[in-house]
């Protein structure tokens, strides 16, 4: 393999791990006894429908982040559970509440030489020492989907995205990618079956 191509190589693998790195995390925690099968109306929490922290610096105000991006979001959630079959109950009692959590910290990312390079056969270890070469800090977003029933209080759904923010992004893009993160947590949940 010639050194150009070495290169190209090496520039490919931490191109893809970058990618890797900042794609978005989604998971989510269920209760296995509840019974999600008794489910169709459904209602935000009468508390309020959530809450949005941002920590950065001293200086990070959560208001205006969560003025300006609550309702795209809470569209986006009751479109997406809509489609999966549930309705949203007028008044209450639901038989289940969504709350949602927004938080915004510092993420960070680091690299070290020789990170995606194979390892020595004999020993194991990598050709040489490794020493951290890159270090980045962004900022990290993460949502918390809440569904609890009969109380709201007591969660028996929870799904979590984890995504690096873009800060280039316009918010217009960035309301869109919100909402592509909902539909995809959203989508973890339990399908209404049957009428």
């Amino acid at each position: 393999m010639t050194h150009l191509n070495r290169i190209a190589l090496m520039t490919l693998l931490m191109a893809v791990s970058l990618t890797t790195v900042f794609a978005v995390s989604t998971k989510i925690q269920r209760d296995s006894k509840f019974d999600f099968s008794k489910l169709k109306t459904w209602s935000w929490n009468p508390s309020g429908p959530g809450d949005v922290k941002v920590i950065l610096t001293a200086d990070s105000k959560s208001e205006p982040v969560k003025r300006q991006y609550e309702p795209a979001l809470m569209q986006a959630v009751e479109e997406q559970l809509s489609a999966r079959g549930y309705t949203r109950a007028p008044t209450a009692p639901a038989d289940f509440v969504v709350t949602y959590y927004v938080f915004v910290t510092a993420g960070t990312s680091s690299s070290y030489a020789g990170q995606d390079l194979p390892s020595n056969a004999n020993y194991g270890i990598p050709p040489f020492s490794p020493q951290t070469t890159n270090v980045s800090m962004y900022p990290k977003g993460t949502l918390v989907l809440d569904v609890a029933s009969p109380t709201p209080t007591s969660p028996v759904w929870r799904g979590i995205a984890e995504a690096k923010i873009a800060e280039a992004k316009t918010d217009a893009e960035r309301e869109t990618r919100l909402r592509g993160i909902i539909k995809e947590l959203v989508a973890k949940f339990p399908k209404r079956t049957g009428s």
